[in-house]
């Protein structure tokens, strides 16, 4: 009997412990629901089409499934140095679609930075056969082609 009672105790624990493990919402193995990731068409390295002033390097974006990387000067994003991004650090974040037509979606970037939600509003167009994607708005908007 007490054999028995020993591997069950056991199987008890195995199975609570393998219960908690595997439920658990580590960052490891977190998996971002639909709407907790970036749109798969916005899921590029996009490099921005402005010409940099000889201090600032060229702006670009590296936009994964959950997260985004902002590297070099862009306007948008350089706010000022309190409030401007994180670069060169992937940021978790996700995206929001307002609108599509065939050649065109817009919504809003979120991005999570030094503990904050930031947005930042997009439209992805097309321009001769290359895929084009401004964020901001006028007049500290960018303009980026897909690379």
């Amino acid at each position: 009997m007490q054999n028995k009672f020993s591997f069950m105790t056991i199987m008890t624990f195995v199975v609570i412990a393998s219960v908690t493990l595997f439920s658990c919402d580590g960052e490891s193995n977190y998996k971002s629901s639909p709407s907790e990731r970036f749109h798969n068409y916005l899921q590029e390295s996009w490099v921005s089409i402005r010409t940099p002033y000889s201090w600032e390097t060229k702006g670009r974006l590296v936009i994964g499934y959950n997260s985004i990387t902002i590297s070099g000067s862009i306007r948008p994003f350089n706010i000022d140095y309190s409030s401007g991004y994180t670069k060169d650090i992937a940021l978790k974040g996700y995206s929001e679609e307002s609108s599509s037509a065939v050649d065109e979606k817009r919504g809003i970037l979120f991005i999570r930075d030094k503990g904050t939600l930031k947005s930042v509003p997009y439209v992805r167009w097309r321009a001769a056969n290359i895929y084009m994607l401004t964020v901001g708005t006028t007049p500290d908007d960018e303009t980026f082609r897909q690379e």
